[in-house]
């Protein structure tokens, strides 16, 4: 593509920012958390996946460090067997996002993977700053994988999966968590916080037309982690993609899932490079023409539904990990 040259956008991916800017335009210019919070919530009914069906949706919690983490898991339709045990860990720039924006995504998910999902409502910023969430969602891991046979899953085949700043907290969790993730799904990853992180495509696609901005993902850092951390921020697991060759090798089969008009991109095909590099089994699952959260918008983007699906089969056909395995 030449310089000047426009990228190729999909046709649902154009249709939906057209529109966004029509359906958004009436929103603040400089919109409180709160605001951001009920924005990205409204989003994602209106443009989010159809409403899959599934058998139940309970609440649970986990003992926590900072306090009981809340948890919904979700069961899917079918007669009972050992399922994959599913923990999703949503996305919104570890600020906005939760069980209610992210509810269609994981019936989806739940849905497609025949697999029990474990969605972590873990504590936001920038309430609650780094490492809490981190805190949160291994929490998370650690009872799902003690509750997995007696919420109908299998412990030896755990998926963590996350979009986003949650796709950061699953790869991250996935960096320091005792137990032994069978497969990590990282959808559009944030995968660095680095502040000397030289990414092209946060320059290159982050002004605004490809719906998330440098801008956002700048505030976000800012608003999770504390001016205290900057020392933390450059290496792993608050940056993943600078871990140590190390703790990479030690990393799950792991597919990222990424948007080409993300100012994410670059990221995430970095982080799979390092894990090949480690001699890890990963994957970088490029989607062209559309944008950061297509996943989340999948009743618009047809490929959001595709890369559901992909993902679903993934899940139901991942095998067991076992070696080093400590509860089950």
């Amino acid at each position: 593509m030449a310089a000047n040259e426009e990228p190729w956008v999909e046709p649902d991916t154009a249709r939906l920012l057209a529109r966004m800017a029509t359906d958004f335009a009436g929103a603040p210019e400089d919109p409180t958390v709160d605001e951001r919070r009920q924005g990205l919530e409204v989003a994602a009914q209106m443009y989010g996946p159809p409403l899959a069906e599934v058998a139940s949706i309970t609440p649970h919690e986990a003992p926590g460090v900072a306090g009981p983490v809340s948890l919904r898991v979700y069961t899917p339709v079918g007669p009972k067997r050992r399922r994959p045990i599913v923990v999703h860990i949503h996305g919104g720039g570890w600020v906005l996002g939760g069980p209610v924006a992210y509810e269609r995504v994981v019936r989806a998910y739940c849905a497609a993977g025949d697999c029990i999902v474990v969605d972590v409502d873990y504590r936001r910023a920038p309430e609650h700053r780094h490492p809490v969430a981190l805190e949160d969602c291994l929490s998370a891991i650690d009872w799902a994988v003690r509750n997995a046979r007696r919420l109908g899953g299998d412990p030896a085949r755990l998926v963590v999966t996350g979009d986003s700043a949650g796709g950061h907290l699953a790869a991250a969790a996935c960096q320091i968590t005792r137990h032994r993730p069978a497969l990590q799904v990282l959808v559009y990853p944030v995968m660095t916080a680095s502040a000397n992180a030289e990414l092209a495509s946060r320059k290159a696609l982050g002004d605004g037309r490809y719906f998330l901005r440098e801008f956002d993902i700048l505030r976000a850092e800012t608003e999770y982690f504390t001016e205290g951390q900057a020392a933390e921020r450059e290496q792993g697991p608050a940056s993943p993609l600078l871990a140590s060759r190390a703790v990479l090798k030690r990393q799950p089969p792991t597919v990222a899932i990424t948007a080409a008009l993300d100012p994410l991109v670059d990221e995430g095909a970095a982080y799979v490079a390092a894990l090949n590099e480690a001699g890890v089994e990963a994957e970088e699952v490029r989607v062209a023409g559309t944008i950061h959260a297509f996943v989340l918008f999948a009743g618009e983007i047809g490929v959001g539904r595709e890369a559901i699906a992909d993902i679903g089969r993934r899940i139901r056909v991942v095998k067991p990990r076992r070696r080093g395995w400590l509860f089950g």
